[in-house]
């Protein structure tokens, strides 16, 4: 028996499918990272000095520094009309603060946006923003800018010499990553000065190529630290005696009272002295900022600086004490302990006496003097 076999025909289908297109990347372009410094200082209003409070910052802090250039190992398919493309890349390497901010100082945290290229911008505008949304910024979680400018070598070289195109420029291309705009979030209230040390706010990476599409940041080189440095400042705002002045009876006394030079009279009763104060609210958690210290208006008569010289009379001064019957010392150099309840108010006691500036009796008749209590920051 004979079997015939046939070949039967199977149609073949085949797809074509384009690879997509890959950028050409531009290798060892920059040689270090540029460092670029910027400075910020405000006076904080009290509607902004509050807790969680935001402060926006106005665009753009210009860092100082040089411009860098790019002299990049470039393949023997580039040419002179080649179009070069820059991606950008920035992150921070602040630590977490408050959701979506940086952590920059105990009352401040920071949100920081980077910018493209600024070399053609010096006043930071017209740039790409680059921002920045975690603290701090993983490689996978930066942001990519592409700039829209892709000059070719004929206008700027970014290539070594030894692989320069036939026809490029001479002229080396520049690059200036130092532009930042930040806002502040206002964690505590702040009381005097806050000062934000030299602070790394941002790092930018950069990539060069040309061709379809762009680089990874994988392909990025870094090319600038940017630091922020600055003060703060919210000037300290308490009322004493709520703006009154503290008026002490010291009472009438004898002449014949007086029988030394800068002691109280004889049987005098030392008057009390009740100095109450109000801060406002930054000053509640910052009461160890605040000094309170006495200074005799019209100077003071003794080498001890004890005794406050009296309007129209050298004969006659006023002695200040403590709570525990201490001599002050008035010419401001003692600084008494505030304390403030969670409302700001405070007080302190003192007791005032009057007495002879000599070991003669004083005259009779009427004395008066003034000692001016101040508060301000240590």
């Amino acid at each position: 028996m004979q079997i015939n076999v046939r070949a039967g025909s199977l149609p073949l289908l085949v797809t074509l499918m384009s690879a997509p297109a890959q950028a050409t990347i531009l290798h060892n372009c920059f040689s270090a990272a540029a460092s670029y410094g910027s400075s910020y200082n405000m006076a904080l209003s009290p509607d902004e000095n509050v807790t969680n409070h935001i402060l926006a910052m106005s665009h753009y802090l210009v860092g100082n520094g040089a411009e860098i250039e790019a002299n990049c190992s470039c393949p023997g398919n580039l040419l002179s009309t080649t179009q070069i493309m820059t991606t950008n890349y920035a992150g921070s390497p602040l630590p977490p603060g408050v959701s979506g901010y940086g952590y920059l100082t105990a009352h401040l945290d920071a949100d920081v946006q980077a910018y493209s290229n600024a070399v053609d911008s010096p006043d930071g505008t017209g740039l790409t923003p680059i921002p920045i949304n975690s603290y701090p910024t993983p490689v996978s979680g930066m942001m990519k800018a592409l700039e829209q400018k892709k000059p070719t070598e004929q206008t700027a070289s970014v290539c070594s010499e030894s692989t320069r195109p036939v026809g490029a420029s001479t002229t080396k291309r520049k690059f200036k990553w130092n532009v930042i705009a930040v806002t502040l979030y206002v964690k505590k209230p702040i009381l005097g000065e806050e000062t934000i040390p030299a602070t790394l706010m941002a790092q930018n990476y950069a990539c060069l190529s040309f061709g379809s599409g762009s680089c990874d940041i994988g392909s990025a080189q870094q090319v600038s630290n940017i630091w922020l440095s600055g003060t703060l400042t919210a000037p300290l705002s308490c009322v004493i005696n709520a703006g009154s002045t503290i008026e002490v009876d010291l009472g009438q006394t004898m002449t014949s009272q007086y029988v030394a030079a800068g002691q109280p009279p004889q049987g005098f009763t030392l008057k009390d002295v009740d100095i109450s104060y109000r801060c406002d609210n930054p000053a509640v958690n910052n009461q160890q900022k605040i000094k309170l210290t006495l200074s005799a208006d019209r100077g003071v008569v003794d080498s001890g600086k004890l005794i406050a010289r009296m309007i129209d009379r050298d004969d006659m001064g006023v002695r200040m004490f403590d709570n525990n019957n201490n001599p002050v010392m008035l010419d401001g150099s003692v600084e008494f302990p505030v304390t403030l309840d969670e409302q700001g108010n405070g007080s302190i006691v003192m007791k005032a006496a009057p007495v002879s500036t000599t070991d003669s009796r004083p005259a009779a008749g009427k004395y008066e003097g003034n000692v001016t209590v101040k508060m301000d920051l240590r």
